[in-house]
Parts: structure tokens; sequence; C-alpha cells
């Protein structure tokens, strides 16, 4: 796997990026594993409001590459669905909500059957991660 990191805090960068990827057609969301950055402490207290963060694997049917990994930082909003072919995935900004302070630019990625509003993100070349494999964890366990 490439190892070099690519950072992405502009718009531009941001369209450049799926210009690399031909706007993920015929890809697929393959994995996500979701930081969520709130938590509550053994006393119970609430750390609430902060922002999570997400890795994501997307393969695709073209090359070079054909899988990245992204890794999406300060995430506002990820929406998903179970089923569907990516076709193509736009580029966007939007003003953050006012419940975390001061209202801050985002970028948007809108995958057709998911959407992501973030602060920035990284992605490298994962094309060595293609097939089945679990890249992210174990996986779930079977329901009985």
């Amino acid at each position: 796997m490439d190892q070099v990191w690519n950072s992405v805090t502009t718009v531009d960068e941001l369209e450049a990026f799926l210009r690399v990827l031909g706007g993920f057609h015929d890809g697929i969301i393959k994995e996500v594993h979701w930081v969520n950055r709130d938590s509550i402490a053994d006393n119970l207290m609430m750390t609430p409001y902060t922002l999570a963060d997400a890795r994501m694997l997307v393969q695709r049917q073209w090359r070079e590459p054909s899988a990245v990994e992204i890794i999406f930082e300060s995430i506002w909003r990820l929406k998903l669905e179970t089923v569907g072919f990516v076709f193509s995935t736009t580029a966007g900004t939007e003003p953050s909500s006012v419940e975390l302070g001061p209202s801050r630019q985002l970028l948007t990625l809108d995958f057709e059957n998911a959407e992501v509003a973030f602060e920035r993100m990284k992605w490298r070349n994962a094309s060595d991660w293609m097939g089945p494999d679990l890249r992210f964890g174990t996986g779930i366990p079977a329901l009985d």
C-alpha cells in the first residue's frame, strides 16, 4: 500500500481528488470505521458536542487507483445507505451548524448512496486492498 497521505482542506483539492478517482465511478464503499469523540466517563459524566472522525475504504472497477483509504476529520454529518453502487461523486461546501460554536465552511462529498460533511480529509492509494477481505477489523459476528 502507498504510504503517502494526500491532504485535502479546500474544495479545489477535493475536486482534484475526485478527478484522480474518476468520481468513484463503478465504486463501492467497502468499509467504514467511525470514531465518535463524544464519550461517557466511568462516573457517567458526558463529554458531548465534539466532532467525529471516520476511516473509509472505497473500491472501484478501475485501475490507478483501484481503491483508496480515506480519513475524514472533524465530521459534522455522515449518512450511509446499505445498498448501492457509486456512479459519480460530487464535491461541495456548506456552512456548519451553529451548535458547536462559530460557523465554519465544511467540505462535502456526495457518493449518491452516502454523504459526508467534514472539515478536512486525507487519502492514500490502497489498490492492494481489493477483494472481500476486511481491513479495519474482524467484522461483525453472525446473528443466530
